[in-house]
């Protein structure tokens, strides 16, 4: 007995050690993760500080700061169209990228139908360009697509723009619709064409809907990663009246002498809006694509 309880005693001794280091592991993996958390966070507490707060006197507004007191005279600003004029480039922007975003949805999922069902010679070479498309920086095609737009007389014009942003979304929208139509059994839609459905009728009525949540995930991705374009509009629009945001917010900071940093950050606040509401009520869409993805490649 006494043998047994000696042998137990050791055995606690023992993992006295391994427990203690587990213990000092995870505090060491939270504390980690606090300060990544907390470098992450900074810059939106000083950019929702900045649009909404008063900055105290002999105090710099780069730099993080503890407002006076709270107001909405930076968003005021940012309105005003003599400063920022943020809501004509807001629709402009709302405009544009969506007609960007539809092309590139209805291009991709007839595409993407095309190389998930279809056997033809030059299949395997388009998709392989696709990919190569998708690869290519952006900024390395934006000369020869710039020369493209002048020759089809679409420079300055916000429908030249939609073109451009929905030639970037493609390649990479294309990919993600294949592979949740691969996901979708060919069995369906070999019944809807038993009863005299065309390819056509099939898509729309038996493969789409079981591939929503595929669908949902590529617009919202297709949706941020148009927003967030900003070489482009750059480069191909010269009228002030049809900017976007982005350029918007980058003739805030033309003239670093006299930054107004209050008024450009309600201007970043106003332009990252659109893009987490449209997260917010896709997400389910997003997540449901991710795990369907997911589960198609087991």
């Amino acid at each position: 007995m006494a043998t047994g309880l000696q042998i137990q005693s050791s055995r606690e001794r023992a993992a006295e050690p391994t427990l203690w280091w587990s213990r000092i592991e995870l505090i060491g993996i939270y504390a980690f993760i606090l300060i990544i958390v907390i470098f992450d966070l900074i810059p939106f507490a000083w950019l929702i500080t900045s649009a909404f707060g008063v900055k105290p006197e002999n105090t710099s507004g780069l730099f993080f700061y503890i407002p006076t007191e709270w107001t909405l005279e930076n968003f005021g600003k940012a309105i005003d169209p003599r400063r920022g004029d943020v809501v004509r480039a807001m629709l402009n922007s709302l405009v544009t990228v969506g007609a960007a975003v539809i092309a590139a949805i209805v291009i991709c999922a007839l595409a993407g139908y095309t190389l998930s069902r279809l056997r033809f010679r030059a299949r395997s070479a388009i998709m392989y360009g696709v990919l190569l498309l998708q690869v290519i920086p952006a900024t390395a095609t934006i000369l020869p697509l710039y020369l493209v737009m002048r020759d089809l007389k679409l420079l300055n014009t916000l429908q030249g723009v939609a073109i451009g942003l929905t030639t970037f979304q493609v390649p990479f929208v294309l990919w993600m619709m294949k592979g949740f139509f691969d996901a979708v059994p060919m069995e369906l839609e070999e019944s809807a064409w038993l009863d005299g459905a065309s390819r056509l009728q099939a898509l729309f009525r038996i493969v789409l809907p079981m591939a929503l949540p595929g669908v949902g995930a590529a617009t919202v991705l297709a949706f941020n990663g148009a927003w967030g374009h900003f070489f482009l509009p750059l480069i191909m629009l010269s009228d002030p009246e049809k900017m976007l945001l982005p350029q918007a917010l980058f003739r805030s900071l033309l003239n670093y002498t006299v930054i107004d940093y209050g008024m450009m950050n309600a201007i970043s606040l106003i332009y990252a809006l659109p893009s987490l509401l449209f997260f917010f009520f896709a997400r389910k869409y997003l997540i449901r694509g991710a795990m369907a993805g997911a589960l198609a490649g087991t």
